[in-house]
């Protein structure tokens, strides 16, 4: 070499391409998992029609993986016509209905998820984003691989 720095590109657009197929992967990945566990909490017999539940699991597992305030995953929802797609979701949920969704689910429920979930990824040759878990006692178990 005559002295000059290689310079590196970077391909922004192959990483956005990568992804996007990790995020569709993950998504899909979790909606068929929570297709085959029980519905994670009881519903009531009045009051109006709730979403359905494990609609509302696959949104909150996404909140979590991103790691996004309710606002942001709500928007995300809204402008992401493959996510809505993949959820099957005629109506957006706003934040507040998510957040609802959130504090109904058990934490056992999201770690039996979680390690599906890590073992879909690992079996794919993938890595899965962190999952950050917070107990109700406020200590954090981190359950994804790096």
């Amino acid at each position: 070499m005559d002295g000059k720095a290689l310079k590196r590109t970077f391909s922004w657009r192959s990483h956005n391409i990568v992804k996007e197929k990790e995020f569709d992967f993950l998504l899909k990945k979790a909606v068929n998992l929570i297709d085959e566990t029980q519905n994670p909490w009881k519903e009531k017999n009045f009051g109006r029609p709730p979403y359905p539940q494990k609609q509302m699991v696959a949104i909150c597992l996404l909140k979590v993986y991103f790691g996004m305030p309710y606002r942001d995953i709500e928007s995300m929802l809204r402008s992401n016509k493959s996510f809505q797609e993949t959820l099957d979701l005629d109506y957006i949920p706003d934040h507040n209905t998510i957040q609802r969704a959130m504090e109904k689910i058990p934490m056992e429920y999201l770690q039996h998820l979680n390690g599906k979930l890590a073992m879909s990824f690992k079996k794919s040759d993938r890595t899965l984003p962190s999952m950050q878990l917070v107990s109700a006692s406020g200590s954090s178990m981190n359950h994804g691989r790096k």
